[in-house]
């Protein structure tokens, strides 16, 4: 246990002892690592608590049941950081306490699929897509942690690590007069509890598939709405969310070495125990944790501006930070073997991105993104806190890529995009993707990517500002 517990401390600086001789250090210290971890957590409970509590949210939906989005993601998209505008997305939040569901999704022709599960921790502990499964018919039947018992022979039975789980269905777009097919194959994938699933199969086959089963409350229905402005908010929100599931046994540990701090899943931070200085102590730990997860966005191998992302992303074991940074800037990332995210904050010459100057990003003929299903290039303005969302722009473009129409390439077959917010004259314009007025973020997807956009051979052009604005 010690040396695991070693192990931990070294990925995000943990001390392998409480060695510090100051109580305050001590507390600011660990009140830091603690908001690293939970973090993610609270980012979850918020974006649940909006889709599925929040009665001002127009767009409100049943937990265990699927919202289907039906127009692409604008700039009127903002729950949840850097969407992107080339697939439909289908949204469900899944409480697995009381008894399984099933995902059955049918075949979608050549399009691009995939659905990912995505636990409390935001790891993809499954992603049924067009690479893993094809084209054919895939069921599955998704477990919470503790449930016993077997799975129908004609379904793959899959145990999640988390009774809080959510469910993100992305399904590719290939051109505006594709969306009302697109929202058709979106009505076809099934999310169904084994009550929904027998009364189908009774209909269709008279077959009787026997569990037991009723209709979950939501958990966090009688929660508060989360508070960012309150510092203590990450610590109660936190906990109390994690007291829904067991706790992961690599993280056990980790609750030891917090102990001073008095953080218990399932409970409310009690701060009523601590001095006031000592809250001052851990409110400016909390503040630190925030700066460094701030800090540490787009983390990973920087090659001409553009950030290559690790290769845990998605399932980003105990690498706390990075999965705390991943969920301020890219929360439901995939991971990489299915789509891969290059981002880009400054230009070739280091300088940060911004609206108010003019870029060209140069693909040469035989290096564009080698992507099996589709690659894009989205612009994003950047929040304060380091959120990234579309702004709104004269022709509604949010993205470009290979299934761009009219798309005009050079004279030697390479292909320039104009990055700016006013349209550049001429053919240039049909190779203009719009920019924000102030800082920008540019993120490059690849999905189904080959191995040399996996591994980091591939390298994106670097993105050169004009000489005028």
């Amino acid at each position: 246990m010690i040396g695991r517990r070693a192990a931990l401390a070294g990925l995000i600086g943990w001390p392998a002892g409480a060695r510090a001789q100051d109580t305050q250090t001590t507390l600011r210290d660990l009140a830091r690592r603690a908001t690293i971890y939970l973090f993610p957590v609270y980012e979850m409970y918020r974006a649940r608590w909006r889709a599925t509590v929040d009665e001002t949210n127009p767009q409100r939906q049943r937990l265990n049941r699927f919202r289907h989005m039906p127009t692409l993601a604008d700039s009127r998209t903002r729950d949840v950081t850097t969407p992107n505008a080339d697939t439909l997305y289908s949204s469900a939040w899944l409480d697995l306490s009381l008894e399984p569901l099933f995902l059955t999704v049918p075949p979608v022709g050549d399009l691009y699929y995939s659905y990912a599960f995505i636990d409390l921790f935001t790891d993809n502990f499954l992603i049924v897509s067009h690479r893993a499964r094809g084209n054919g018919l895939a069921t599955h039947m998704i477990v919470g942690p503790k449930w016993n018992g077997d799975a129908p022979g004609d379904v793959t039975l899959v145990r999640a690590p988390t009774n809080s789980v959510w469910l993100l269905g992305r399904i590719l777009v290939d051109g505006p007069d594709e969306l009302d097919r697109v929202r058709i194959l979106q009505s076809r994938v099934l999310l169904e509890t084994p009550d929904m699933r027998n009364e189908r199969r009774i209909l269709e086959t008279g077959e009787l598939m026997r569990f037991r089963t009723q209709a979950p409350p939501e958990p966090v229905a009688d929660w508060p709405a989360a508070h960012p402005g309150d510092p203590f908010d990450l610590f109660d929100v936190g906990l109390r969310a994690l007291g829904e599931s067991p706790l992961p046994e690599r993280d056990r540990p980790l609750f030891e070495a917090l102990a001073t701090l008095k953080l218990k899943p399932g409970r409310k931070f009690d701060q009523r125990s601590f001095s006031d200085i000592e809250r001052h102590a851990i409110r400016a730990g909390i503040e630190q944790g925030h700066a460094d997860i701030r800090a540490a966005a787009g983390r990973g191998r920087t090659v001409d501006g553009w950030t290559y992302g690790e290769r845990h992303l998605g399932n980003f074991g105990d690498d706390y930070l990075y999965r705390a940074a991943t969920a301020l800037t890219a929360l439901g990332a995939l991971m990489p073997g299915e789509a891969v995210y290059v981002s880009c904050a400054v230009d070739a010459d280091r300088q940060p991105l911004s609206g108010t100057r003019s870029y060209t990003l140069t693909f040469p003929a035989d290096r564009l993104p080698p992507a099996r299903a589709f690659w894009s290039l989205s612009a994003y303005e950047v929040t304060p806190e380091g959120r990234a969302f579309f702004v709104d722009n004269a022709i509604g473009r949010y993205s470009l890529g290979d299934r761009t129409p009219g798309l005009v390439r050079d004279g030697d077959g390479s292909l320039t995009l104009y990055i700016q917010r006013q349209s550049p004259q001429g053919e240039r314009a049909a190779n203009w993707l719009p920019a924000p007025a102030g800082p920008m973020r540019l993120v490059l997807r690849a999905y189904q990517p080959d191995d040399a956009m996996v591994d980091g051979r591939y390298r994106v052009p670097p993105v050169r500002r004009n000489s005028s604005p």
